[in-house]
């Protein structure tokens, strides 16, 4: 497996972050092949807020990687879990939304 050094980890989550921040105002007006997108994100904001915590809480990921404090990323896990919950719920209230609009219910 390729090791990636920190420089590059750094550019591709600017860049990533980058995409999806040119991404809101076509989001924001309700392109609707974005949703998928969003869904997905959301799960791995999720995942990843679970798997921060869960490390620090079993104290490694892998035998040979230990954590002798919390995890990296451990502090900012509550915040991706209560980003991912009001991202699904938002997706959850426009998609009532659009149901309604298109059916005329």
């Amino acid at each position: 497996m390729r090791t990636i050094e920190f420089r590059e980890f750094l550019i591709g989550h600017i860049l990533v972050c980058g995409l999806l921040f040119c991404l809101t105002p076509v989001a924001a007006r309700g392109m609707h092949g974005l949703r998928p997108l969003a869904w997905a994100f959301a799960i791995i904001m999720f995942l990843k807020a679970l798997g921060h915590t869960l490390g620090t809480i079993q104290g490694h990921t892998v035998a040979a990687v230990t954590f002798p404090r919390p995890a990296p990323g451990f502090y900012s896990s509550p915040l991706l879990f209560i980003a991912s919950l009001w991202l699904r719920v938002r997706l959850r209230r426009t998609a009532r939304v659009d149901f309604q609009l298109l059916t005329g219910v």
